[in-house]
Parts: C-alpha cells; sequence; structure tokens
C-alpha cells in the first residue's frame, strides 16, 4: 500500500526507505555519537524525522531483547518496546487514536520542533523480553540534534515504574495510619478531659505522646511529598511572634527542653509576613530541637525575629559550637551525629525554605559566641514560579 493512503488518527504515518535509514545510521556511526550513548545507563534511541529508530545504545538493545542495533532500524519507539497499540493500524507506532494521549508519541514530536522536553507516558507491553505482558510507566526525554544538515531526535527512557508503585503505597500508607490515629486522638481526648484527677496527668502525658506521633508521620509525609515536587504550599497572613510563642509552647516541655530554657529575645520584632504556617512551624521547629539538643543542661536557647527591608529573618541561637567536620555535611541528607536513621532535620529545614517558601537557611557557628541558625524569608510571601515537573501523558 502506498505510504500517502496511509490513515492516521494522530502523528504522520509516512515511513523512510531502507536506503534512506542505512545513510542515517552510517551518519550517526560515523560521529563518536554511539561511544557516548553507550556510556549512558539508560535506554537512549536516535530517532529521524519520521520517527523511526537510527540508532540504539546498548541498554535500549538490552530492554527491547535485540542482539544488534540493525535489527531495530526503521522501527519506531513504541514497535520496539512491544506496545500493544504499535500493530492496531498499518501506520504503526504514532497513528491510532491511542497515541493522541501517549507521552512518548508527543514528547517525540516536540522534539522535532526543536523543543526539548521531558514527559511521562505508560506503555503496556507485550514482548518484553523475559516473555509475558507488563504495564511500564516511563519517564521520556526528546532532544533536537542536528549533524551534518541533517534533523534527529535523541530520546531517552527511564523506567520509573517502581517510583510510581512507591508513591502509591505510600499515600496508601499514610492515609490509613493518619486516619487510625485520629480516631486514636479522638478517644484519648476524651478520656483526658474525663479521666479522675488520679490519673489525668498520666492521661495527658499518653494523648501528649499520641499528638507528637501524628506530628512526625505528618512531617514525613510532608518531607516526601516536598522532595518530589508535589508539596502544596499554603500561603496565609502570620505574625513573627505568634509563631515565636507557638514554638515556645511546642518545645518548652518536650523531652529536649528538660533542664534548659527556651526563650524569646526581648528585642524580637513584632512584624506582619505572609507564608506557609506548617511548613514554616517544621523549619522553625526543627532548628528549636537541634538548638535544645546542642545545649548544655543550665543552657539557654533563644528565638528572635528582625526585619530588614522586604525581609524577615528568624534566628534561633545555641551556646554550642558546631565543629567543622560536621558543618561541612549538615545540610547533607541523611547526615547525622545522632546515629542511624536520623539526618533529616537540617536537611529538610533547607529544603522546605528554599524550594517552597522562597527563603534561605543559613548558619553562623564559633566557640565563643555560640550557633545561630537563621532563616530569611520575603514579608510579602513566595513568589517563586511552580517547580517544573515532567508533563503526565
Amino acid at each position: 500500500m502506498p505510504q500517502a493512503a496511509l490513515e492516521t488518527r494522530f502523528a504522520s504515518a509516512a515511513r523512510s526507505p531502507e536506503g534512506e535509514l542505512d545513510r542515517q545510521y552510517e551518519i550517526i556511526t560515523s560521529q563518536q555519537i554511539p561511544q557516548l550513548l553507550d556510556a549512558v545507563p539508560i535506554s537512549v534511541m536516535v530517532l529521524n524525522v519520521n520517527r523511526q529508530v537510527v540508532f540504539g545504545n546498548k541498554m535500549f538493545l538490552k530492554a527491547v531483547g535485540a542482539s544488534h542495533v540493525r535489527d531495530m532500524i526503521g522501527k519506531r519507539p513504541g514497535e520496539a518496546f512491544g506496545c500493544v497499540h504499535s500493530d492496531l493500524t498499518p501506520g504503526g507506532c504514532g497513528t491510532t487514536e491511542f497515541c493522541v494521549e501517549c507521552g512518548a508519541v508527543r514528547s517525540v514530536l516536540k522534539g522535532l520542533r526543536g523543543e526539548w522536553n521531558v514527559m511521562e507516558c505508560n506503555i503496556n507491553r507485550d514482548a518484553c523480553p523475559d516473555g509475558g505482558a507488563e504495564s511500564l510507566d516511563l519517564r521520556v526525554c526528546s532532544a533536537p540534534y542536528t549533524v551534518m544538515g541533517e534533523t534527529f531526535v535523541v530520546f531517552s527512557i527511564t523506567d520509573i515504574s517502581h517510583e510510581k508503585r512507591r508513591r502509591i503505597l505510600e499515600r496508601i500508607f499514610f492515609h490509613d495510619i493518619l486516619n487510625t490515629l485520629g480516631g486514636i486522638k479522638g478517644i484519648l481526648e476524651f478520656v483526658k478531659d474525663e479521666a479522675p484527677e488520679h490519673m489525668r496527668e498520666d492521661a495527658e502525658l499518653i494523648y501528649g505522646a499520641m499528638v507528637s506521633l501524628s506530628e512526625e508521620i505528618v512531617s514525613q509525609k510532608q518531607l516526601l511529598a516536598a522532595e518530589s515536587n508535589e508539596l502544596d504550599v499554603n500561603v496565609i497572613d502570620l505574625t513573627a511572634m505568634d509563631i515565636l510563642e507557638v514554638l515556645q509552647r511546642t518545645f518548652r516541655n518536650t523531652e529536649e527542653a528538660k533542664e534548659r530554657r527556651l526563650m524569646i529575645d526581648p528585642a524580637a520584632q513584632q512584624t506582619a509576613f505572609r507564608s506557609d504556617y506548617a511548613l514554616l512551624k517544621r523549619v522553625m521547629g526543627n532548628m528549636v530541637k537541634n538548638a535544645l539538643e546542642g545545649t548544655p543542661p543550665g543552657g539557654t536557647v533563644t528565638m528572635g525575629a528582625t526585619v530588614a527591608g522586604d525581609e524577615i529573618t528568624f534566628t534561633v541561637h545555641n551556646p554550642g559550637f558546631i565543629p567543622r567536620k560536621v558543618q561541612l555535611h549538615l545540610f547533607n541528607r541523611s547526615f547525622s551525629t545522632k546515629g542511624a536513621g536520623r539526618g533529616l532535620g537540617t536537611y529538610s529545614m533547607k529544603l522546605l525554605a528554599e524550594r517552597y517558601l522562597d527563603g534561605e537557611v543559613r548558619f553562623e557557628t564559633s566557640e565563643e559566641a555560640g550557633t545561630t541558625f537563621f532563616v530569611r524569608l520575603p514579608l510579602a510571601g513566595p513568589q517563586m514560579p511552580a517547580i517544573p515537573t515532567p508533563t503526565p501523558a
């Protein structure tokens, strides 16, 4: 059937003849491109203007179960990967009604228009190398590339199926456990209020422990959302003194504050500003907790707030000193001086304040003056542009 007669529901059905494909393969392999792409640990293809493979790296060949790249020359990505929709029409991959919503096809078409882009797609595959069917969640990237005056697209694929599954399981876990804890908290609140006088103190301690546990779980949920660029920011009107007083009430009776004083600097400015209350409380709370842990018994942690221009800066000071070797790793994920399983506090401070609150976190430390952590924020609230994420199919 002539190419002109091939119908399509989306992208062009036209294909390059075998001689043209061989010529394009020679163009690519005459450069250093094969060596470079073979060094990349993900599947990468070079596609021509008709979306056909003219070269694929070793990881691509492994993914599709091919022994030599020439076995894949002329195929389109969906055909190479065994997409269940790729043979529904004579035009093949990109020409069915399903392809209209396919992130891979849309990404390649953008690449052919000269747009570097990253998108996500799902492919149902019936010809995987190990046999059987499988559903893959993929992150694809298309980058326009010109060599010897000819246009190509470097198309890469990363399997993110495990990430998707993990996120779904995390959402289910947090939803279920927070619902359960919410019920227990309600019961304990009733018990606390109705308990006999001689049991009231114990009931309040149990209730407080349950509230702390709930807050820790919410904090972990928040951190995971922040790392995956899925965290929502709720900007409201706040005052500096309200934040400082809440922190003082929250931490003054904790284990970390035992035999230590937590005070608000009398010079702290009572200033109105806009930010996300929950995120700022998390950032400041980690600062206060770390400061209390770094303060010897009998010592004092001081919180403050100052305004300069259109910015507000919160401070948390303690008399301890941070050794230089600790300073160098302080904001790294999972670095901690407190043992395995710790180290998210300072990391989350910087992540939340700088990525979501348009702020800056830093510290100063010396043996003479102690340690002060600073978080600078705009008075008007975060104005950062939306964090780019892959476009779903």
